[in-house]
């Protein structure tokens, strides 16, 4: 199944030319869709020769100004065809099978809509001075496993086709780009499709992104963040003190962490044993806590946090009791669950 290939290119050429010869070398069917955002002469010579050179399976469009990341993806999108397109920054080296383990992944089940790689983006980083190819043949065994995250990031997105038809392109909003790929995400899981990683890919980031050398890169960072925000409200960090219960409360829990993990939050256990079940999210952490003094080194870890909870949720009203008395210095509202 052939997959278009969208990269909004604004110079950065050595990058470009490294993205897309790991491209060539790794990928199988696709098509690249490049956007040249007025790029400088070198530049705009090296994505004409790829025209020339790879016939139908390149297409290049010319924009006479910089029009930011956004709009030029939505440009790529609209020019795209086939049941799925994958969205990518031009300083990303991907790796052998990364996307057909992506794609295999995508059609996995019904409800995934976007697909990650693995990535150093992603918290997937080789060792110091490991070849970025080794380290992807280690990760490549986990092929047809995926984790589910709270939401996509931008510099390779694999997008169904059905979920682009449902809610529409990337919001131009969002101008350059920042915080675009997150409510893309948050469109995407509102109508109940999935953000996921496929853990057998790798695609690595060298995260030298052209916008960042707009001289109101931070003004429009602020801006941006206010408009997500506003949106969608800022994302929560919330808390589950959790010692084992019955059946029927631990699956309450893990039902109502899992949604707030799919909106967008952050949810920690704090775990007494140093062992329990917890959803695999990617927004869901899990802290292992001695049985000695549980309740004492779990109500010290989140006091002592400097990103506070804004929500603690615990099974004994003792413990919650103390929380309470503590809350000018955890600020977050406590209940029993």
């Amino acid at each position: 199944m052939r997959c278009d290939i969208i990269i909004p290119v604004w110079n950065q050429l050595a990058l470009t030319k490294d993205c897309i010869d790991s491209i060539k070398r790794y990928t199988d069917d696709y098509r690249l869709i490049l956007i040249d955002n007025a790029s400088d002469g070198a530049t705009k010579g090296y994505l004409e020769s790829l025209r020339a050179g790879l016939g139908e399976r390149a297409l290049v469009i010319n924009n006479e100004e910089n029009l930011g990341f956004v709009k030029a993806v939505n440009q790529g999108i609209r020019a795209s065809g086939g049941p799925a397109v994958c969205i990518m920054n031009n300083d990303a080296l991907v790796t052998k099978d990364w996307l057909k383990i992506m794609t295999d992944v995508l059609y996995m089940a019904g409800d995934i809509g976007i697909v990650n790689p693995s990535s150093n983006n992603l918290g997937q980083k080789p060792a110091e001075g490991e070849p970025i190819e080794l380290y992807a043949e280690k990760l490549r065994g986990e092929a047809g496993k995926f984790v589910e995250l709270g939401a996509a990031i931008g510099f390779c997105m694999l997008i169904k086709r059905e979920v682009i038809d449902k809610i529409g392109v990337f919001d131009e909003i969002y101008g350059m780009g920042n915080f675009e790929d997150t409510d893309f995400s948050r469109r995407t899981v509102k109508e109940s499709y999935r953000c996921v990683r496929a853990c057998g890919a790798y695609v690595y980031h060298r995260e030298s992104s052209s916008f960042r050398k707009v001289a109101t890169f931070e003004e429009d960072f602020r801006r941006n963040r206010e408009i997500y925000e506003f949106r969608w409200g800022r994302p929560k960090r919330i808390a589950y003190i959790l010692e084992p219960c019955d059946d029927n409360t631990l699956r309450r829990i893990h039902m109502g962490s899992l949604k707030s993990a799919r909106d967008g939050n952050w949810v920690w256990y704090f775990l007494k044993g140093g062992e329990g079940e917890f959803p695999l999210h990617s927004n869901i952490v899990s802290v292992k806590i001695p049985d000695k003094n549980f309740y004492l080194k779990a109500i010290f870890g989140i006091v002592k946090k400097k990103k506070k909870f804004d929500e603690i949720f615990v099974g004994n009203e003792k413990a919650a009791s103390v929380l309470r008395s503590l809350e000018f210095l955890h600020k977050a509202k406590v209940s029993c669950y």
